[in-house]
């Protein structure tokens, strides 16, 4: 009990519980616990628990003030988990340049996987991953989900088409091919890049031309 009364302890001064007792003054509950053992207490084990059960309640409110109060997770660490699964280990390590070009490489990686395709280089990939033309046998094309007669479809799917190889040129050549270092401000407004261009893939759908024994194929999402 004594032990516990010193995890405690610290409890007293945030919630500022305490008993005032004729002739003795104001008690800390939690330090004075053990008077309850004696022939004359100065606390009863009712005022001890009721005092227990109000800071517990109180330590409650401040969590929840404390939580409302937070301010959002922003960060390396709150990236996309493809970007900053790559990244991390260099991060923590100060080597911000190599991971971001981990980062850019997964994510090519990532669609490399989607679409199936490993026949071209990275840039071309991402011109024809987006491209406004029809699927071709191989060929799949990522689009924003909608009606493409949308105009917020339409404006998603011409802005993806020039920021992903944007994304590509600016990013993932300059960090795979530069031999200077980042410093970490600018590495991290790279792999927000990144990470943006990661998740609005996670969002697209993939539009590809199917096999059918009975005749031509046809696109489907």
């Amino acid at each position: 009990m004594s032990r516990a009364a010193g995890l405690a302890a610290s409890a007293v001064p945030l919630t500022g519980i305490a008993i005032t007792v004729q002739g003795a003054g104001v008690i800390d509950p939690i330090r004075n616990w053990e008077t309850i053992t004696r022939p004359k207490p100065l606390l009863e084990a009712a005022d001890v628990l009721g005092m227990c059960d109000y800071a517990l309640g109180r330590l409650d409110g401040l969590i929840m003030q404390a939580e409302a109060e937070r301010p959002p997770s922003v960060g390396a660490e709150a990236m996309h988990p493809t970007v900053w699964g790559a990244a991390a280990r260099l991060w923590r390590d100060g080597h911000f340049r190599e991971a971001v070009s981990a980062s850019a490489e997964a994510v090519v990686l990532m669609v490399k996987t989607r679409t199936r395709r490993n026949d071209i280089a990275e840039t071309p990939l991402w011109q024809e991953t987006f491209s406004e033309r029809e699927p071709q046998q191989g060929k799949p094309r990522l689009r924003w989900p909608g009606d493409l007669a949308d105009r917020d479809v339409s404006t998603m799917n011409s802005g993806l088409r020039f920021f992903a190889p944007g994304v590509q040129m600016t990013i993932r050549n300059t960090a795979a091919h530069n031999v200077g270092e980042l410093d970490e401000q600018s590495a991290l407004e790279r792999l927000a890049a990144l990470s943006l261009l990661a998740r609005w893939v996670d969002e697209c759908d993939l539009v590809e031309v199917t096999e059918h024994l009975d005749g031509p194929g046809k696109a489907e999402r």
